[in-house]
């Protein structure tokens, strides 16, 4: 059985939308403190979703809080889970020009438009991660994250417009 377990410190509001696709689904959910993560199946912990807001979110965390998203991605290792990021920010805008984003590669030209961080060093550290870590960085439209963590959760057909619920 399905039963999605969301980190009690994830703001009502900005989850709105994340829980009505639960509710879509039909998969039932816990607001509960987690220890690393924000979403993860209860009966199968092995795949956890760390949503970020923005590339601005991941940034911030790559450079000013890397100590404590370092400790938190061990923590995860630690329990055997594997933590995907999912940034809610696929598209920035680099002088005059739109970038999609689908990799970490993608940031290179990113800058945040209110500090000194630039994508080449947040992609540095994502990159380093990535290759010592089990984890992912996943990007998505925010009108997409609900399904998102669903299909990461739960597989990739899950949730889909062709099957069956």
């Amino acid at each position: 059985m399905k039963f999605m377990l969301v980190d009690s410190r994830e703001k009502p509001k900005a989850i709105e939308k994340i829980l009505k696709s639960f509710e879509r689904y039909c998969i039932p959910y816990e607001r509960t403190k987690l220890l690393f993560g924000d979403y993860m199946d209860f009966n199968n912990p092995s795949i956890v979703v760390d949503r970020k807001q923005n590339i601005a979110e991941i940034a911030k965390n790559c450079t000013w809080e890397h100590q404590r998203l370092k400790r938190e991605i061990e923590r995860a290792v630690m329990a055997g889970s594997r933590i995907v990021f999912l940034i809610e920010q696929n598209r920035y805008k680099a002088g005059d020009r739109w970038i999609h984003v689908e990799s970490i590669e993608d940031l290179l030209y990113w800058s945040s438009p209110h500090t000194e961080i630039r994508g080449e060093k947040v992609y540095r550290v994502l990159a380093s991660w990535c290759a010592k870590y089990p984890i992912e960085v996943r990007f998505c439209d925010k009108r997409e994250t609900g399904r998102e963590i669903i299909r990461i959760i739960y597989g990739e057909n899950y949730g889909s417009n062709n099957q069956n619920i």
